[in-house]
């Protein structure tokens, strides 16, 4: 399951940029094409070459969409019993995280990504390595972890005690 919709991508970014994004070589997608492929029905009359087109890039940001929350889940498994409710406090940020790596896997070209798409991309890459690693925790809706994969924790814990306090051990 994606945690983000084609809809939800278009409301963070808008029509028009997301137009852009999935636009073809061909030009033939415009913003109400893609309107009328992801209601369902055309406005107008468009040809059948504009209506693949739309339907192309209704199906690849689709296609993106879960490609994307794929991807978010080999981090999060090892952290969280997959899959998450719908309802969870966690559900807007995984939604974020989700549109906006699959904003820049659009930008596949110079003509589309810009230095600050990489960056937000980055930021929540690393969000995800931290949930992963235990740096950050996701939480349900009354404040408490979500159920985790029951990870064993090694390591050495920092102590109060004083060391310092016994004398060396001699060895002969």
């Amino acid at each position: 399951m994606a945690y983000a919709t084609p809809q939800r991508f278009i409301q963070e970014y808008g029509l028009d940029e997301t137009t852009q994004l999935l636009a073809d070589e061909q030009q033939l997608l415009t913003s109400q094409l893609l309107s009328d492929a992801l209601a369902g029905s055309w406005t107008g009359t468009p040809s059948v070459a504009e209506q693949a087109a739309a339907n192309a890039a209704v199906a690849r940001i689709t296609r993106k969409l879960a490609t994307i929350s794929n991807f978010m889940d080999g981090y999060l498994r090892v952290a969280v019993t997959l899959p998450l409710s719908a309802n969870d406090a966690n559900a807007g940020t995984l939604e974020e995280c989700c549109v906006a790596l699959a904003r820049e896997g659009l930008s596949d070209d110079s003509d589309n990504i810009t230095e600050r798409m990489e960056k937000v991309a980055d930021r929540w890459r690393t969000w995800l390595r931290d949930v992963q690693a235990g740096r950050a925790t996701l939480v349900t809706t009354t404040g408490d972890e979500v159920v985790g994969r029951g990870r064993v924790r090694t390591g050495q814990a920092a102590t109060n005690f004083n060391w310092d306090a016994f004398p060396p051990v001699r060895r002969y």
